[in-house]
């Protein structure tokens, strides 16, 4: 969720200008080799725990990509699957055994080396774990390690997605096993130790964790790859997105990942030593209809509710360069282009015709997002324009993500803005459209979509697999219980002299430190 960051107060700006006379070089490197090899970029807020089988949630993912790795990925600013910590494999034709050919000569940041031993140990804590994420290894029936650089995973079923969970940020992640043996109390397989340590194989370990002030990584020296110019990242947690701006400007920050607004946005892309950048993200804005609406109940005036709401203006409005009007019916890259279209032609004439009898209509938002509350305010003008009482209402975190049990306090309308936990199409619509998927907010069901979806999962031919989820797709679309407005990028801003920057569209509010360079 982002923060509104609205008018730095006086005091705001007081205490930053006072936090700045005392902190002296601390904030402002006085010699080039410190100012090219570090890096300090905000958090909003304390992220969750760090124990990497069990972190799900994207504030503070850039932690989990910098230290850990797994063993495939995405091509970076595509959605291309590509060997990581896994050289190349190879799948059966009936979709169950995957042969993994891992990449030799890979240490962890322990020293430990990595192996198919390490990577089946990494498989069963994740499966022991039990955690949210853990659903990506649910299908997992045996595992065997027939030398040091092989791997094979046998499933009990096909599942399509498989080898994209294993891409996902939040898929299954190599972690020593030697540090989960030193550092376990008990049965909580290292757990604890874990929460705010790391032990993985990436470019960067955590090397200190102060909670509520500030988070490091540093270069990881048994880093297998290239070793990265940025050997320090600093990660203080700024709660206020004013203070984060300001700071950014002057220099005491090196750039911000995301929850800045669009006028912060257009401020820093105007300013002298600042720029903003836009990168492509898995991240689609929309309209969530409840189905049990007076107003938007039936399919015709979900129709008339589609036709009104013009993708270009909302999206120029709340969004401006952060957003691209919507085409396709998922995040772009998730199907071939053109496979679900999802344009709707503007006609506000027929909301209108139902508008001129009247009715009530709630318009939801998640509580902190600025862009979301514009879009929200945007559709209600809309409706008022066509005779509807339209009021908006903010939606808390916690009380936002229990709407899915809760049908009594759903708001007719929902705007919200979600990326899936992968680039393909079962982990968004199993997440979001799937009757009783735990975000399906709004209650919506369309079993046609359902069955389409399951038999797409199950089917190990990739061109027939793929048929079915564009048929899914496609159902789920012509529902309008979710109305796409807008793809969303993840948008950076940074003090100008950075290059080199690399990104994954799956990962939320996230870079690639190890690749960034830097000249002042």
């Amino acid at each position: 969720m982002k923060l509104i960051s609205g008018v730095a107060t006086l005091a705001v700006t007081v205490l930053l200008l006072a936090s700045t006379a005392c902190s002296g070089s601390n904030n402002s490197p006085s010699n080039t080799e410190a100012q090219t090899s570090t890096v300090r970029s905000p958090l909003i807020s304390d992220p969750p725990p760090l124990d990497p089988d069990v972190f799900y949630q994207p504030e503070g993912l850039l932690i989990m990509t910098s230290a850990y790795q797994g063993l495939l990925r995405y091509v970076p600013g595509s959605t291309k699957l590509e060997g990581l910590l896994a050289t190349k494999w190879t799948a059966s034709p009936d979709g169950l055994t995957y042969t993994f050919t891992l990449r030799n000569g890979v240490k962890f940041a322990d020293g430990t080396p990595f192996d198919s031993a390490a990577a089946k140990a990494s498989f069963q804590r994740r499966i022991d774990m039990a955690a949210g994420p853990s659903y990506m290894l649910a299908d997992v029936k045996d595992m065997q390690t027939p030398d040091p650089l092989t791997f094979v995973v046998t499933l009990t079923k096909p599942v399509a997605p498989f080898l994209d969970y294993l891409a996902s940020p939040y898929g299954p992640l190599m972690t020593s096993p030697t540090a989960v043996a030193q550092h376990a109390t008990g049965a909580d397989h290292a757990t604890a130790w874990l929460a705010s340590h790391t032990a993985g194989t990436g470019p960067y370990e955590l090397t200190a964790a102060q909670p509520a002030n500030n988070y490091t990584l540093s270069a990881n020296k048994n880093y297998w790859g290239d070793p990265p110019q940025i050997t320090t990242v600093e990660l203080p947690v700024i709660a206020a997105a004013a203070v984060q701006h300001l700071e950014l400007d002057k220099g005491q920050l090196d750039m911000i990942l995301h929850g800045l607004s669009k006028g912060d946005y257009e401020a820093l892309s105007k300013g002298p030593n600042t720029e903003v950048r836009q990168e492509d993200a898995l991240v689609k804005a929309l309209v969530m209809v409840n189905p049990a609406s007076q107003v938007f109940g039936p399919l015709q005036a979900r129709q008339a509710l589609s036709a009104a709401l013009d993708q270009t203006a909302l999206t120029a409005a709340a969004f401006g360069d952060q957003g691209s009007p919507s085409t396709q019916f998922y995040p772009m890259g998730m199907l071939p282009d053109g496979a679900v279209p999802d344009q709707h032609a503007h006609d506000p004439s027929k909301l209108a015709a139902i508008g001129g009898k009247g009715g009530n209509v709630e318009i939801g938002f998640p509580t902190g997002d600025s862009s979301l509350q514009d879009l929200a305010n945007q559709i209600q003008v809309v409706l008022q324009q066509a005779g509807l009482t339209a009021t908006v209402r903010d939606f808390p975190s916690a009380q936002l993500f229990a709407l899915a049990e809760n049908a009594d306090q759903r708001p007719d309308l929902l705007a919200v803005s979600f990326n899936p936990d992968a680039a393909h199409p079962d982990t968004w619509s199993r997440i979001y459209q799937y009757t009783n998927a735990p975000v399906n907010l709004q209650g919506c069901s369309v079993p046609a979509a359902d069955k389409l979806l399951d038999e797409g999962s199950a089917e190990p031919d990739p061109a027939k697999s793929q048929a079915r989820y564009i048929d899914a797709a496609k159902a789920y679309r012509d529902s309008l219980c979710w109305i796409g407005l807008a793809d969303l990028h993840n948008t950076i801003a940074a003090r100008k002299g950075y290059s080199n920057w690399s990104s994954q569209p799956a990962w939320m509010w996230d870079t690639d430190f190890s690749t960034l360079k830097f000249q002042g």
